[in-house]
């Protein structure tokens, strides 16, 4: 199979029917993600499955155009980058399938202010803002299913791997006789293997470290098991038996956690208080929030505080 060139958008060919579509300029940092396109195979599937695509619109189109009809799309969670666009697969006709409780994220924008805490520390009218930046438009109908359910489409086996430390909907995506693991914004997001990322993300009340942890390691034993390629939301492709994934991203989460325990250390921080949170976020550990104001200052505030809280209760330099 030759693979079309669309203006914007790079496709990589994993195996003769399976692509991995990343868009190259998305019009704003938490819009798009990479995601899967399993076209049609004799005896397998007799139409065009998606995997956690999410791109501008007029991309989804094209796509359609080229590779359609698309009958199903199945999304791995209901962060911002990964359910602003998806609106346009149901509009070309696809069934839009999208794990619970995050499902309602894509119905409904209050759902998304509501279900990761926002409303707690932030005003409605900044999410809309932040939504509209994104392109969020909300879905008609979406289908929920439980993190690990296993799809079936004619003979095509998509198993959703809950990988619950990013997000408590969040899920990666094994096709078993293709040997694909998509582990999705598990936190391997290198775009090239000299490229750095920020690694692991886990800015809501919800993520967890000790969670993210077990999930690296399970995915690691699920690639080296059960696949030959691994791929994500935000990466380049790795073939199996490479371990630089979750190396990668162990090795993330235990630099963020010196990071912060050197500025516990070096601002004689003694407790496990808000004021010690807000003492290390005024520091801007994590993001360049002085260069940042209106709803996006808001919005990384909100996040930073979240992954600082984690480090800050791990610490071993600080007290009750």
């Amino acid at each position: 199979m030759t693979t079309s060139k669309i203006d914007n958008i790079e496709i990589r060919q994993l195996t003769e029917d399976i692509l991995l579509v990343h868009q190259k300029k998305p019009p704003f940092y938490f819009s798009c993600s990479d995601g899967i396109i399993i076209l049609p195979k004799k005896r397998r599937n007799n139409s065009t499955i998606v995997l956690d695509l999410n791109v501008e619109p007029h991309l989804i189109d094209k796509l359609d155009d080229i590779y359609g009809p698309v009958t199903n799309y199945i999304c791995s969670h209901g962060h911002m980058d990964h359910i602003a666009h998806v609106h346009q697969w149901e509009t070309i006709g696809a069934k839009i399938h999208a794990p619970l409780p995050e499902h309602a994220n894509l119905l409904d924008l209050r759902n998304f202010y509501e279900v990761f805490g926002f409303f707690e520390e932030i005003d409605f009218s900044v999410i809309n803002k932040f939504a509209k930046k994104n392109g969020y438009k909300a879905c008609q109908d979406v289908i929920p299913f439980k993190p690990g359910h296993i799809f079936k489409f004619e003979e095509l086996i998509i198993e959703t791997i809950p990988l619950l430390g990013h997000s408590k909907a969040h899920v990666g995506f094994l096709v078993p006789e293709e040997r694909l693991f998509h582990i999705s914004c598990l936190g391997f997001d290198k775009i090239r293997p000299e490229k750095d990322g920020f690694g692991p993300w886990y800015g809501f009340k919800e993520s967890s470290i000790e969670q993210y942890l077990i999930d690296i390691t399970q995915a690691e034993l699920t690639f080296l098991e059960r696949a030959n390629f691994l791929t994500s939301s935000h990466s380049y492709i790795v073939k199996s038996p490479d371990k630089a994934p979750f190396n990668y991203m162990r090795e993330k989460i235990a630099n963020n956690q010196e990071l912060v325990d050197n500025a516990i250390e070096s601002h004689n921080l003694t407790n496990k208080s808000m004021d010690t949170i807000n003492h290390l976020l005024n520091l801007n550990l994590f993001f360049p929030k002085r260069k940042m104001e209106g709803y996006l200052l808001e919005i990384y505030n909100f996040w930073e505080s979240q992954i600082i809280r984690k480090h800050v209760e791990r610490s071993e330099f600080l007290n009750y």
